[in-house]
């Protein structure tokens, strides 16, 4: 690649990308409460795929390039998204006997890692992490970048972020009164995480 961009620049253009779609996605999540019970939301798949190609390909500044990074988002959330309908029950036990090590009352736990009323976030975090590593094969895939390094950081980065989002979107979202502020807040972080997260490994392998 002859394209010539900042490490801090294209991170922080990655996660504020990938920060806005995680903002829609929470927003589209609040607008169908209260039935609603999982995040993994088919609209998210549209714009997270979106957003996070856009973003990633944005230094090459070629439409082809863009479009291909576009489609191996919305097939890497896609896949993810749907590979969470098998896998998700296990997932959601083995995590959360992880998280019965946190020194916390489970009531606690669930105030501050999931969103109100029933939304499970931080409790999905092997979900999350999951869904990670196949979005970050996609990229590798389409990007034509080195596999592992855009797996393992895209998995970690989601399921972080599915742990600290809804901390501080319960946390801020509770300072202003506002559960869709709580919304907002949690997936503009998870989008944020994740950006910086497949950011990293672009970068690395591709500028």
């Amino acid at each position: 690649m002859n394209t010539k961009v900042g490490f801090y620049k294209y991170i922080f253009i990655c996660a504020l990308g990938f920060g806005l779609g995680g903002l829609l996605w929470g927003w589209v999540l609040y607008s169908e409460l209260p039935d609603l019970e999982f995040p993994f939301h088919y609209l998210a798949i549209i714009i997270m795929g979106f957003f996070a190609g856009v973003s990633l390909a944005w230094p090459w500044k070629d439409w082809k390039k863009t479009a291909k990074a576009v489609l191996g988002g919305w097939l890497g959330f896609g896949v993810g998204f749907f590979v969470t309908i098998i896998f998700s029950y296990p997932l959601y036990l083995y995590g959360g006997l992880f998280l019965t090590f946190i020194p916390l009352r489970i009531e606690t736990l669930n105030k501050f890692l999931n969103l109100y009323p029933n939304i499970g976030i931080g409790d999905l975090w092997l979900v999350f992490l999951l869904i990670g590593a196949i979005i970050g094969l996609f990229f590798a895939l389409f990007l034509k970048t080195k596999k592992w390094p855009l797996i393992w950081r895209a998995g970690l980065g989601f399921a972080l972020g599915s742990l600290f989002g809804p901390i501080f979107g319960n946390i801020i979202g509770g300072l202003f009164g506002s559960l869709l502020i709580s919304y907002l807040i949690t997936f503009f972080l998870i989008g944020v995480v994740l950006g910086k997260s497949l950011g990293w490994g672009v970068y690395k392998s591709k500028l």
